[in-house]
């Protein structure tokens, strides 16, 4: 089940319908501008950021994505949210934000 929601939100289709359901508005529209800043549909903009969040994700980010998943009736949608902060977190300092270097 967690490799099907995973690889499903690293498909732009599929990453594009779990967007619609995240409910977070402000969000949606941050990821519709940056997706529309570069040239790409916002599905596409989502998975690349999930592609490289599951690339690139440390062990607390496992672990926080994992227990909320765990606890939902909507675990794609609740995977999408842990995938998203860790993207969109900001950089520590001297270094780039994982969007940036994706």
């Amino acid at each position: 089940m967690l490799g099907d929601i995973l690889r499903d939100l690293t498909d732009p289709a599929a990453a594009e319908a779990a967007l619609a359901d995240l409910g977070d508005d402000g969000v949606i529209a941050r990821i519709r501008d940056d997706a529309a800043a570069e040239g790409i549909p916002a599905g596409a903009f989502v998975a690349r950021a999930v592609r490289h969040g599951l690339d690139h994700a440390g062990e607390e980010v496992w672990l926080d994505l994992l227990g909320r998943m765990a606890a939902s009736p909507q675990p794609g949608v609740v995977a999408l949210e842990a995938l998203l902060r860790h993207a969109f977190a900001p950089p520590a300092p001297g270094r780039k934000s994982p969007r940036q270097s994706a």
